[in-house]
């Protein structure tokens, strides 16, 4: 039992990571579903206006006047910006804030108060706490919002709330009185009205007659609370989707060590199994042997694995809050504390089957032989079946690549077919290992002599085994180095197309949806200095966006004339130069030339135009949907940002992006992902390592009298320690080199397939790519310190 440690390991943390995700999902739900329920408590019936219309007043005297209602009330929500220290407007993604209105009937109301108090008069308001601690402000400060007139309103900060699920959470959100929201927006009647009920009052009674005659979504309270929970469950649905395919990744690799051992044990007891048979042992005892102390280890690992996820569960609740998320109480239900002792047993007994099955097919005769040779059927089965997934994962992948359908058909289709020759190459390593190996030992062997010769020698040996260790190292890394890839090639391609299409250091956008930039704002800009303030208007052709903009802003279109066009080849209009676009804006039709595609983003439209044909098919657009602006050459970046900020003090609706914080704010979101995508798959290398150890510590137990041998032929102790460590850093190099070349191909290609018409520019993170591959080298190394101090004593 004692050679099984390090496979009860692997399933110990094969089974955290699947357990502890499976808690995680329950307990970040719970915490979503505490947030969202904000919104719904105490609430019997609820009547929700469609869209962006409004329910009149009198809805909530309906409300009120009902027999089955105890109180109701009405929840406003209407745009208003808030403006930070510096007078810049707060977005969140880009989108400003919203004010909504205390209420009158507190159980009834959609947030807390966190400290202070609510606002009771006009120029009082409270503030969401998270916006507090972004802007910096506490009771007692003064906040500035924009009315619907453009006009900056000075409001006394007298609360702090905690608001979700209704217009709140993910927004700057203002608390003020209903007269207050009145004053500010102009805008009147309730996005919702809410009721609580009398005893005994049939919810769906009332719902029924304060909906009735209205164009309105009337729901019991008990409706309105599944959805803001299936609401709250939609925001995690990609996380976990991501935290499941990292826990497969995890099980696959400890099913890999888990074979891997039990065909070494089960050479190793070859004569055993042999005698046994010799004395009247079936094939069938034989088989259920090896399975009942597969499913020992699979169930004591499952439960101890179980145990440790939800402290992994704690410690991903912990780190909630930077993915967007709350934080809460690690929640236990019962379907994730029995699918962890059940997958631990199930891994565990079906990679022992196959083992299992070659130990029941061993002869009494076999009891007087060293070994038992592989069968050639299953050589050839495993060849066959390896050029068939090739096949089809090449044909898969060159589809895709070509992107005859759309971009997300050309992902999945590079996907599928990296799944396919990676299944290939899996079945190939048991060829490859022998040549790679011995290739890789070539130069050590010349260097360090006898112990990096033998050690070459070990591990080509037996490629089987080998291979089989390698695939468990060649899994993570090949996912490490294929985003790594996938996320240097995105970021790199990317800012070319920025620099090159647009050189300019700033963009003006309207901060409220759907408004424009007023056409005076580019002259203003100019003014204050700046030699560069192009504006962009756009307008739309059927289901084409068409802009212009001034050449000097964006290089594609110089020297562009009357009736030819640029198109962006990531835009919505796929042609070719030369070819004739025929462009029709209500009734005013034009005819261009496609003079160039451009390897840019749409940012200015599909298809780019001069002003003159712009203006002849829009001749209606006047303001600018964004203005590029570039600075004095040689003007420090603060310098040009506070002239800018100075030249929009008038203008606080019109938000500023520096372009050199979007490639930071970039960069480090990318850096992010990287990182916690290395972090997900340290388990699986974790798990990689400790079967590289156990392989290791097994094969001195196989070798023990080779080892006596080399011993008594002169071979020093040091020597002995030496060829294992270089066994195993042979074995860790080769599967990371293989993961890396892997991960660096098909993060290329599924790059290209992602860009679709854009050529994307290759940047394969060198540094990052060596980090992984000298941590599992050391890794390795590690391992292996224990089966070589032991093989040393001989």
């Amino acid at each position: 039992m004692r050679r099984l440690i390090p496979t009860l390991v692997a399933v110990v943390l094969a089974v955290a990571f699947v357990a502890g995700t499976l808690v995680y999902r329950d307990t970040a739900e719970a915490a979503l579903y505490d947030e969202y329920a904000r919104a719904a408590r105490n609430v019997g019936a609820a009547l929700t206006a469609r869209g962006d219309a409004r329910l009149a007043p009198s809805t909530l005297d309906t409300a009120r006047a009902d027999a089955g209602v105890a109180a109701a009330d009405g929840r406003r929500a209407e745009r208003l910006p808030l403006l930070d220290r510096r007078g810049r407007i707060v977005t969140d993604i880009g989108e400003p804030g919203y004010a909504i209105n205390a209420g009158t009937v507190a159980p009834l109301r959609p947030f807390d108060l966190h400290d202070g108090r609510l606002p009771e008069t006009g120029g009082e308001a409270a503030l969401d706490a998270r916006t507090a601690g972004r802007i910096g402000v506490a009771v007692g400060d003064q906040l500035t919002v924009v009315d619907a007139g453009e006009r900056r309103q000075v409001l006394r900060l007298v609360g702090i709330v905690d608001v979700t699920g209704f217009r709140g959470g993910r927004t700057s959100t203002v608390v003020v009185t209903d007269a207050e929201l009145t004053r500010l927006t102009g805008a009147t009647g309730y996005r919702e009205v809410v009721a609580t009920l009398k005893p005994g009052a049939d919810a769906a009674a009332v719902r029924d007659r304060i909906g009735a005659g209205l164009d309105a979504r009337a729901r019991t309270g008990g409706r309105l609370r599944a959805d803001l929970a299936r609401e709250a469950s939609g925001q995690l649905g990609g996380l976990l989707v991501g935290l499941g395919l990292f826990a497969l990744v995890a099980v696959l690799v400890a099913g890999f060590v888990i074979v891997n051992t039990f065909t070494i044990l089960m050479a190793q007891r070859l004569r055993e199994t042999a005698l046994l048979r010799c004395v009247g042992a079936g094939r069938g005892q034989v088989f259920r042997r090896v399975l009942r102390e597969a499913a020992l280890v699979g169930l004591i690992g499952a439960v101890l694995g179980t145990g440790l996820g939800v402290l992994v569960a704690f410690g991903l609740s912990r780190f909630s809050p930077l993915l967007g998320l709350p934080a809460g109480g690690v929640v236990l239900t019962a379907p994730p504390l029995l699918a962890g002792p059940l997958l631990g047993l199930l891994v565990t007994v079906g990679a022992a089957v196959g083992p299992a099955l070659r130990a029941s097919r061993v002869r009494p005769i076999a009891a007087l032989r060293a070994a038992v040779a592989e069968s050639g059927a299953f050589r050839r089965t495993s060849l066959i079946l390896a050029v068939l997934a090739a096949l089809v994962g090449t044909a898969q992948t060159v589809a895709g690549v070509r992107g005859t359908g759309g971009v997300l058909e050309a992902m999945v289709l590079v996907m599928l077919g990296g799944i396919g020759n990676f299944a290939a190459l899996l079945l190939l390593t048991p060829r490859l290992a022998g040549p790679v190996v011995r290739g890789l030992g070539w130069l050590p062997g010349r260097l360090f002599g006898v112990p990096a010769k033998m050690a070459t020698a070990n591990a080509a040996r037996n490629p089987g085994r080998t291979a089989a260790t390698t695939a468990t190292l060649l899994i993570g890394v090949a996912l490490m180095s294929g985003g790594g890839t996938v996320a240097a090639t995105a970021n790199r391609t990317a800012e070319a197309q920025l620099n090159r299409a647009f050189p300019v250091d700033y963009l003006l956008t309207p901060a409220v949806p759907g408004e424009l930039v007023p056409a005076a704002v580019a002259g203003e800009v100019r003014a204050a200095g700046f030699p560069l303030a192009a504006p962009v208007r756009r307008g739309e052709a059927g289901d084409v966006l068409v802009g212009t903009v001034d050449p000097a802003a964006y290089a594609p279109v110089a020297g562009l004339g009357p009736g030819t066009a640029v198109v962006a080849a990531a835009g919505n209009v796929r042609a070719r130069v030369g070819e004739r676009l025929d462009l029709a804006a209500g009734d005013h039709r034009l005819t261009v030339t496609v003079a160039a595609v451009a390897q840019s983003s749409s940012l200015v439209g599909d298809v780019v135009l001069g002003e003159a044909d712009f203006a002849a098919l829009f001749p209606d657009v006047h303001d600018d949907a964004l203005v590029l602006i570039r600075s004095a050459p040689g003007q420090p970046a603060a310098t040009a940002r506070q002239r800018l900020d100075d030249a929009l003090a008038a203008r606080p609706l019109v938000q500023v992006a520096d372009l050199q914080e979007v490639r930071d704010q970039r960069n480090a979101e990318i850096d992010q992902m990287v990182a916690i995508l290395a972090a997900l798959l340290a388990f699986a290398l974790v798990i990689a390592v400790i079967g590289i150890g156990n392989t290791l510590a097994l094969s001195v137990l196989e070798r023990a009298r080779e080892s006596w041998l080399v011993r008594a032929l002169g071979l020093t102790r040091g020597q002995l320690r030496a060829t294992l460590l270089a066994e195993a850093l042979l074995m860790a190099v080769a599967g990371a080199l293989g993961g890396v070349a892997f991960g660096v191909l098909y993060g290329w290609l599924t790059t290209k397939a992602a860009f679709g018409a854009i050529q994307p520019q290759l940047d394969v993170p060198l540094g990052r790519l060596a980090g992984f591959v000298g941590l599992a080298a050391l890794a390795a190394v590690l391992a292996a310190v224990l089966p070589a101090r032991r093989a040393a004593r001989a």
